[in-house]
């Protein structure tokens, strides 16, 4: 039976399955216990929800974060861990491994009506047969009648650059009553741009309700599984694109249609990985083995809970680095491949941001105390140590400490063993230029096959391994209901009328699209 739905409801009727992404929040919320946030809407869900406590991204940036959101893999693992893919090239795309897919592709197989409003960022281009729906315009209320959705929405007003964007904007908490972290000088320029920060959380608090007034209002709500989430942690300087708690850690909320579970917390820790596998689970398919998470819920749910979430940093747009972490319920361990460099980059992006621009002159001027100015530093530490109970902001380097060896051991252990030996072996050792001569040989983006059709009475048959392709396909140019930019999937032959043509394509995950195929019955 599926968790959180009735027996009988689980047997007869797929759930239908809403998320709602924001973007570049930790747990700013007011139901994980933020005094300063302004957020009832999310705060009253949660009461009619299960709020996960420990929920982590593996790298605290979209890009990446969104390759392991839509395959259920490791960025690192795959080469896809870089701030953009598309850095050496303009047309660059990540190829996945042999086998890999987006995981909406497996809700589509089984009748799931899948829409996307409406971004992307995968480190490739979003393939068409990934969605039946993607834009601004993508709605689970064009899925035909009698068919369960899965539907993605993705707020974006909470997005890095909307603090110098809505710089100006009335304020919905005054800069005072900010609670700064003590990585952050007390200044005015850092208090208004936090200001600023749970002022878009606001407004975004505002859009998620109306996203659920609306499934409401519809009468879906009674079979629909709600899930809210970030894209990663941020968007502060120290926070976005950092492993540590500030960038990694984000906020999971998920609601059962029979209120199952309503208003508890789960304490599990878990990653960006355990997604898809849950999703999938939810909607009874089984999560593929090339999937690196596991389901928290569903017939498919792991037996055992994580230990450990990992994390890992290249490079972020023009700047490079190399780190990695482990973290425990209570410690967190970072192993610093390039310590010769402070932690701190000079990302271009973020130099719009006013407390960045103020902190880098503060420290140029020695005006930051030692734990404000560490961030900027070089050399940088090789290995850190952090108890998190006692330490949440993770400022106490514990790695020389004599009391703490044995922890220390014991997470370097854990660490080489269950992250480099069994996911990042080709991570740890080589650059990134090797995957991309993995991933495109000579120097040039792959293509799919040409499909290849057989007749078979009065039904088309797709004859390659669509272990490796995913084949999307037209009738009469035209997609379901008639619609000339959907592409139907295909899973088994098709029938046709006489006279009937079909136009089919091939797709792989980074790859070009294939030459498109076609044959009249």
């Amino acid at each position: 039976m599926l968790a959180g739905l009735s027996a009988n409801a689980a047997e007869s009727t797929p759930p239908n399955i809403l998320v709602v992404v924001c973007e570049d929040i930790s747990p700013y919320l007011g139901c994980y216990g933020d005094k300063v946030a302004v957020t009832p809407y999310l705060d009253q869900f949660s009461k009619s929800a299960v709020l996960h406590t420990d929920m982590y991204t593996c790298v605290g940036v979209s890009a990446p974060s969104r390759y392991s959101l839509i395959t259920g893999r490791y960025s690192s693992s795959d080469g896809a861990n870089y701030m953009r893919s598309n850095f050496f090239n303009k047309e660059f795309g990540v190829v996945s491994p042999d086998g890999v897919k987006c995981y909406t592709e497996l809700l589509r197989s089984k009748g799931y009506y899948c829409t996307n409003n409406s971004k992307t960022d995968y480190q490739f281009p979003s393939p068409v047969g990934a969605w039946d729906e993607q834009g601004n315009k993508a709605h689970w209320k064009n899925a035909p009648s009698g068919r369960p959705f899965f539907s993605v929405f993705n707020i974006n007003v909470t997005h890095e650059s909307f603090i110098w964007k809505n710089s100006k904007m009335p304020l919905a908490v005054s800069p005072d009553k900010i609670i700064l972290p003590p990585y952050y000088p007390d200044t005015k320029t850092v208090r208004h741009d936090h200001a600023v920060l749970y002022t878009n959380i606001a407004k975004m608090d505002k859009q998620f309700h109306q996203l659920l007034q609306e499934l409401e209002k519809s009468g879906q709500a009674k079979n629909t599984i709600v899930i809210f989430y970030s894209d990663n942690g941020g968007p502060l300087p120290r926070a976005k694109r950092e492993i540590m708690d500030s960038g990694t850690h984000v906020p999971f909320m998920i609601r059962f249609p029979d209120g199952k579970w309503a208003g508890t917390k789960d304490q599990a820790l878990n990653m960006f990985v355990d997604i898809p596998a849950t999703i999938l689970s939810l909607a009874n398919i089984q999560p593929p083995a090339y999937m690196h998470g596991q389901a928290m819920y569903g017939p498919y749910k792991a037996s055992k809970q994580r230990e450990y979430v990992f994390g890992a940093t290249d490079r972020f747009d023009e700047q490079v680095e190399k780190r990695a972490s482990i973290r425990s319920e209570r410690y967190l361990y970072i192993r610093n491949y390039m310590p010769e460099q402070s932690v701190y980059r000079p990302v271009g992006f973020r130099l719009s941001m006013p407390m960045m621009c103020e902190m880098l002159d503060m420290y140029k001027n020695g005006q930051l105390n030692e734990v404000q100015k560490r961030w900027f530093e070089a050399p940088a530490y090789a290995e850190e140590l952090y108890d998190c109970k006692s330490d949440p902001h993770q400022i106490k380097n514990l790695a020389t400490d004599k009391k703490s060896q044995v922890i220390l051991e014991k997470m370097r252990l854990a660490y080489r063993k269950q992250w480099i030996d069994a996911y990042n072996k080709e991570w740890e050792s080589c650059p990134e230029k090797y995957f991309i001569d993995k991933m495109w040989p000579g120097g040039v983006k792959p293509q799919a096959e040409t499909p290849c059709l057989k007749l078979e009475g009065e039904s088309v048959k797709v004859d390659n391994d669509l272990r490796l392709y995913t084949a999307i396909y037209q009738i009469n140019d035209a997609g379901m209901n008639g619609k000339k930019d959907h592409w139907m999937l295909y899973t088994s032959p098709v029938s046709l009328r006489k006279g009937d043509k079909i136009t089919v394509r091939l797709e792989r995950i980074g790859y070009r699209p294939s030459i498109i195929a076609k044959c009249i019955l």
